[in-house]
């Protein structure tokens, strides 16, 4: 995406929300109808989509949503098709499994020309194991099916292309996935420009509307003038749909959906982006490059992962004089092989990133393409030397031996497997000249721990490098830590405990931030599959610069740890800079506090200077809720003041008066739950000192000024 245009008619509004809700407020204010089933990272659309008809939401064109929700994926699949065919605008919400579920009735819509979206929080499959986390198995289980795909790298082009996706569905009549990354996307909070509703009606219509018939073959069918999505059930112009035919018919009509519709798509496509960009100043292309024009190697891959590479870009050119760029596969089916062989052509190298992996072919899914769209572009180089009158492949570029680049294929992420900028810079260095030049590989984990200090693992891991003598060289090492986070920025860490309610707290919390200090914000939530009981971490980032990088925070300011028992299983002090904030749940204080501490722990203080609180949240929680599960939750409150009086955010960006901070936290958490917010107040905003507790300066090698609280 370009950078937003405050001149357009509609440059959206400034918003702080994740993915799944960007999917939810885009589809009750564009769609009339959703069929869907419940599963893991999706779950939260549908939830939403719900949430809205039971409230009695309207949408653009002020009609009542309809919800169904059937036994299962496939069913839900169904659903949504029997929607789309009665004129209705429609959408679906799933993941993983429930993709690979409804698999067969994607083809089916298809073949029947239905115009619904399916929005996709794309999971990794169950493999030898089950993994509800970030993986694009689901999304490449269905690219054989029809459906265009397109693929959102961070929330703002969630919501973007969640519109451009109907609008295209609309325009060709074949139906289209809209993907995010499970958790990584859909679960991440960060600050976008919301599409208006005012948008949305102009640019989408009403599915009622009587529009111009786009191309020829469906001018065939309908006419000159058509209704914006048909209504194929319709009694006054019965049809039969979805028959069976035999041999000569069946093989006519599959090979018919090529030139008459799947060939539209792609110039269609263009028309709905070009459409996009003149109502918001935001302009998408199917395929999106980053400091292309004088780049020799490139990171090319799709999703959450292309938000990171451009910092590690930005990083390698301004640092070490590297040229190197990014290409962002916005749409993967139909595959843009013009404007990749284009892109790509002259380029040294090309690392392909990709979070999948299918070992049993040649190679992964999007590396085969783009070899298959550059086999082209070199057909296309042969036939213009022979001074063919026409290329084989028009469009496409026509390219020498010596423009297509040496391809690299990386696997990462597999599971939401954290990639850090070290891993990038290490895909980079491998394609320079003196780097490994290693073809194929794994980025973020490693087969063999070297330098291991656990005697039984040194000796079952030379077993295995006796039979495999070559697996460690599967994976590509690190090229180091890196802390690529905006100058200014504010990074933040909470371990807590499943089912305390840490992760509505940390939303809050930086939703919160974001609002008091007009900042922009990263979070994200980290947790396993097993949730309640299990330690989970929270990762959030402020900052005045949009912050791209997506990944587990190694380097923070600030750590607040509601869970008392944190150094039983974690080190909570990890990464926490010089003169840092850790601020921990206890009822201690003083000396007892401080001899709880590992000496570990207290010799990291010491040496890093760590200002250290105590807050008793859980005291504090006791007085206000008779639940005894509602106690933890409720101690994340006085964590949320603890942090605006203690930590870097209150030097380094200084909001005044106590009103003004009242004001604005009450906008969003009094929607809420109103007497939250009045806890909020009196814990951690009148009575600082009650509730906050410092280490005595004797702990530190220096004195330290006492903590400057909030005053009116």
């Amino acid at each position: 995406m370009s950078q937003v245009n405050n001149e357009a008619k509609y440059p959206g509004v400034f918003k702080t929300d994740d993915g799944s809700a960007a999917v939810v407020t885009m589809e009750t204010a564009a769609s009339e109808a959703a069929g869907a089933y419940p599963i893991t990272p999706s779950t939260q659309m549908g939830e939403g989509w719900a949430t809205a008809v039971a409230r009695g939401d309207k949408n653009v064109n002020g009609r009542n949503l309809i919800f169904f929700e059937p036994e299962g994926e496939h069913a839900a699949a169904g659903v949504t098709a029997g929607m789309s065919m009665v004129g209705l605008r429609s959408t679906n919400f799933s993941s993983g499994q429930g993709i690979a579920y409804m698999h067969e009735s994607l083809y089916a819509a298809v073949g029947k020309r239905l115009t619904y979206v399916l929005n996709v929080a794309c999971r990794a499959m169950t493999k030898h194991s089950l993994n509800v986390h970030a993986g694009h198995d689901d999304y490449h289980a269905v690219d054989d099916t029809g459906f265009f795909q397109l693929f959102a790298k961070d929330v703002q082009s969630v919501a973007d292309l969640n519109l451009v996706a109907h609008r295209v569905a609309e325009l060709s009549l074949n139906p289209g996935i809209c993907a995010q990354d499970g958790f990584l996307t859909s679960h991440v909070i960060e600050s976008f420009f919301e599409p208006e509703r005012d948008l949305i009606h102009t640019y989408l219509g009403d599915p009622s509307d009587i529009i111009d018939t786009p191309t020829g073959a469906q001018r065939a069918v309908f006419g000159d003038r058509r209704r914006r999505i048909p209504e194929l059930y319709d009694f006054d112009y019965p049809a039969m749909l979805g028959t069976v035919q035999n041999q000569e018919a069946y093989a006519q009509g599959v090979a018919a959906q090529r030139p008459f519709y799947f060939d539209h798509i792609k110039d269609l496509t263009d028309q709905a982006f070009e459409e996009y960009a003149t109502l918001t100043g935001r302009k998408y292309s199917r395929v999106m490059g980053y400091k292309l024009d004088d780049a020799e190697y490139v990171i090319l891959g799709q999703g959450s992962v292309i938000c990171n590479a451009e910092v590690v870009v930005d990083y390698l050119r301004k640092e070490r004089g590297i040229k190197v760029g990014v290409v962002d596969m916005v749409m993967f089916r139909p595959f843009p092989a013009d404007q990749v062989s284009h892109l790509l052509a002259g380029k040294k190298g090309v690392v392909v990133m990709e979070r999948t992996d299918q070992p049993l072919a040649v190679e992964l899914p999007m590396i085969r393409e783009i070899r298959s769209a550059m086999a082209q572009a070199a057909e296309n180089g042969r036939a213009s030397n022979d001074h063919s009158t026409e290329l084989p492949y028009p469009g496409l570029a026509a390219l020498l031996p010596d423009q297509i680049p040496d391809f690299y294929s990386a696997c990462f992420g597999l599971g939401s497997r954290d990639l850090q900028p070290g891993d990038l810079i290490a895909a980079v260095e491998n394609m320079l000249e003196g780097g490994r030049k290693q073809r194929q590989f794994y980025l973020g984990f490693e087969f063999i721990q070297k330098d291991t200090r656990l005697p039984k693992m040194q000796i079952w891991q030379e077993k295995i490098l006796n039979d495999y003598p070559n697996v460690a060289e599967l994976a590509l090492p690190s090229a180091g830590d890196f802390n690529l986070f905006p100058e200014d920025s504010v990074e933040l860490r909470i371990h807590s405990v499943g089912g305390w309610g840490a992760i509505t707290m940390g939303k809050n919390l930086a939703m919160t931030a974001a609002q008091l200090l007009g900042m922009h914000i990263k979070s994200n939530p980290k947790y396993g599959s097993e949730k309640k009981g299990q330690p989970t971490t929270f990762y959030a980032m402020l900052s005045h610069e949009p912050i791209r990088l997506n990944c587990e925070l190694k380097h923070v300011n600030v750590v607040l740890s509601p869970d008392p028992n944190v150094f039983l299983h974690s080190n909570p002090l990890a990464g926490l800079c010089e003169e840092g904030v850790f601020i921990i749940q206890s009822e201690l204080k003083g000396e007892e506090l401080w001899n709880s501490f590992p000496k570990t722990a207290q010799q990291t203080i010491r040496a890093k200077k760590i200002k250290v609180f105590a807050v008793d949240g859980f005291s504090i929680a006791m007085e206000e809720a008779s639940n005894p599960e509602l106690r933890f939750r409720m101690q994340g409150v006085a964590f949320m003041g603890a942090f605006f009086n203690a930590s870097p955010s209150s030097r380094s960006f200084p909001i005044t008066p106590r009103r003004d901070i009242v004001t604005r936290c009450r906008s969003l958490i009094v929607r809420r739950l109103p007497w939250l917010f009045c806890m909020f107040l009196r814990y951690s905003l009148s009575k600082p000192q009650s509730i906050i507790w410092r280490m005595p300066a004797a702990v530190f090698s220096r004195p330290r000024t006492p903590l400057q609280a909030y005053t009116s």
